[in-house]
């Protein structure tokens, strides 16, 4: 468990880099998204788990691979 909790963490991280990289706000994240901000910060920090396919919703909107989001996950 903790493990998954973990790499939920380290994939919201990855995403708020990037999301910050390009100068998005949560709140344009989440209207992309079709959500509330307020369940959009719950994904970037890790609250909630993200779905794949919500995974490759956001990396759409960052205009990456989904596996840039995963690149920089450690399982150990």
């Amino acid at each position: 468990m903790e493990e998954k909790l973990r790499c939920t963490q380290q994939v919201a991280i990855m995403i708020r880099h990037l999301r910050r990289k390009k100068e998005y706000s949560q709140e344009y994240m989440a209207a992309h998204l079709d959500i509330s901000q307020n369940a959009y910060s719950k994904l970037e920090t890790g609250k909630i788990p993200m779905t794949v396919d919500r995974l490759c919703e956001v990396a759409r909107i960052l205009e990456i691979a989904p596996t840039e989001l995963l690149a920089e996950v450690k399982l150990a």
